[in-house]
């Protein structure tokens, strides 16, 4: 019984990646044991860290490596450029929104002056016309 187990063990291993890959299950059979516990690089989880990565072999200076190549440059050149852009339009609207904001201080100032000039005015009025500034003689809101 002791020999079936590793092939057992290759087989649970098999089922549970090919499973979170949504493929489906590998025959029951046993097959012969790799060095790799019988998982293939290509059923592996796509992100290795460190030393546990294996690198394909990948032909450098074939046409198709070219053109995935340069799609990827293509792809990473707009994306940059894309974040470049917002990254402009976001200062720009800050500006503007700064500007905007100084614009209105201003005018809330320009308004507390009226409103403190006509309340003045109001207080110095007979008593019988007092009645526009209220019962307490504070702001209205």
């Amino acid at each position: 019984m002791s020999s079936s187990l590793p092939s057992q063990i290759e087989t649970c291993e098999k089922t549970s990646v090919s499973r979170l890959m949504g493929q489906p299950t590998p025959p029951t059979t046993p097959e012969p044991i790799s060095s790799h516990s019988g998982v293939s690089s290509t059923h592996s989880s796509p992100r290795k860290i460190g030393k546990d990565r294996v690198k394909k072999n990948v032909d450098r200076y074939s046409h198709e490596y070219r053109q995935r190549r340069e799609r990827n440059n293509v792809a990473v050149r707009k994306s940059r450029d894309k974040a470049k852009q917002r990254n402009v339009e976001m200062q720009q609207n800050m500006l503007e929104l700064g500007s905007e904001n100084d614009r209105l201080h201003k005018t809330i100032d320009q308004l507390n002056r009226e409103l403190t000039g006509l309340r003045d005015f109001f207080k110095q009025l007979p008593n019988h016309n007092s009645s526009f500034v209220g019962p307490t003689g504070g702001d209205i809101r």
